[in-house]
């Protein structure tokens, strides 16, 4: 692209991709770094001021990757109020989008990469780039169903996605359903990138070597379907447990809690707060219980327990997107008094419980983000 012998890309992310430390975040560094393999990947963010709180050692490690990083933390909203929506308005403000053009305008981008369908006004005003354009949910759905926006926010992000998958040269999502939505109004073309899971980095340990009786529940605890199985998983999984094993415990792994799960911590339940690396959590853990009660895009947690050796107990919601299925990678649960008796059952039967985590494992080699990086690269230089 572009006759060079190194490509060159402009990645827009609405907020800091750094650290890696929630889905989302997990997601674009990979991506990243499938493009960073194959050329130059310079970073234009929109960072909020609680993002750059705390030490940033981490945040400077994951950013590492970056040939140039803008940051832009205020700034003026860009887009009209009542047209554009308000996440779209706040995700690209005008000094981001001025400097992404002042720096194509000196040095042209081979492809511009903007993660999240409310950065799509990246992709406008960069003649001769590539429009890329991953989308990790279907915005309009996750704003009206997890976010519980407002009828007139949901109608614009709506209108306002269809226009960003029809001006896009390519559109890459993480699900085959959100792609066939996706190709109802795409003009160019649209491929599955699905989530992934760094599987070199993960310790395998078989479910019968595991001693105790603990749960965990990982994820990003602020964000709201995360919050709701906390609390399922604290108020009214964990005592039907302690009725046959007292010695069950829950662990709360996660970054940002919110007031409503830090307010959770009590006698065997414990709320961990950010972690540098939640391997350890996942190494000492008996079950990782996925108490999803809906939400968009794919469930990234499944893919580490799985790689990790922990047996799987989630709601249908919490395995969608992945080849994962009851009886033969995981037990599901519908509500706390079947996700309790499956993670009982996992307890009872450690020999089944290795041959579904073996299972489990085989399902999610195909996820590593090495190979799933390379895979995103190679669709943007195609």
């Amino acid at each position: 692209m572009g006759g060079r012998s190194r490509p060159r890309f402009a990645l827009v992310s609405p907020y800091l991709p750094a650290p890696a430390d929630s889905g989302g975040r997990i997601r674009i560094a990979a991506l990243a770094r499938g493009l960073a393999r194959r050329g130059d990947v310079v970073l234009f963010a929109r960072a909020f001021a609680v993002e750059l709180q705390g030490p940033s050692s981490r945040r400077l490690a994951a950013l590492d990757m970056y040939r140039a990083v803008h940051l832009f933390t205020r700034d003026l909203p860009s887009g009209l109020p009542g047209w554009t929506p308000w996440r779209a308005r706040d995700a690209t403000p005008v000094g981001l989008l001025r400097a992404l053009r002042g720096a194509h305008r000196e040095r042209p981008f081979d492809a511009v990469i903007a993660c999240h369908a409310y950065a799509a006004a990246a992709l406008r005003g960069l003649p001769g780039a590539r429009r890329v354009l991953d989308e990790h949910n279907l915005e309009s759905r996750y704003a009206r169903d997890v976010l519980r926006a407002g009828r007139l926010e949901v109608a614009a992000l709506a209108r306002f996605e269809r226009r960003a998958w029809a001006h896009a040269d390519l559109v890459t999502c993480v699900r085959d359903d959100d792609a066939e939505t996706i190709r109802e109004t795409a003009r160019g073309a649209v491929r599955v990138v699905p989530n992934g899971v760094h599987l070199r980095r993960a310790t395998w340990r078989l479910p019968s070597a595991r001693t105790g009786r603990a749960v965990l529940f990982l994820g990003a605890m602020s964000h709201p379907p995360n919050v709701a199985a906390a609390e399922l998983l604290a108020r009214e999984v964990l005592p039907r447990l302690r009725v046959t094993a007292p010695e069950a415990t829950l662990v709360l792994c996660g970054r940002d809690p919110s007031a409503r799960v830090r307010a959770l911590q009590g006698p065997g339940v414990t709320v961990t707060g950010t972690v540098d690396d939640p391997a350890p959590f996942l190494y000492d853990a008996s079950v990782f219980a996925n108490a999803l009660p809906g939400g968009e895009g794919t469930s990234l947690k499944v893919l580490e327990a799985a790689a990790a050796g922990l047996p799987l107990v989630s709601t249908p919601e919490g395995l969608r997107g992945f080849s994962l299925r009851d009886g033969e990678h995981a037990w599901v649960g519908r509500d706390a008094a079947s996700l309790a008796e499956a993670i009982l059952q996992v307890w009872r039967a450690p020999h089944e419980a290795d041959a579904r985590a073996r299972a489990a494992l085989d399902a999610v080699r195909d996820h590593d983000w090495t190979r799933l990086g390379d895979d995103f690269a190679e669709a943007v230089l195609a």
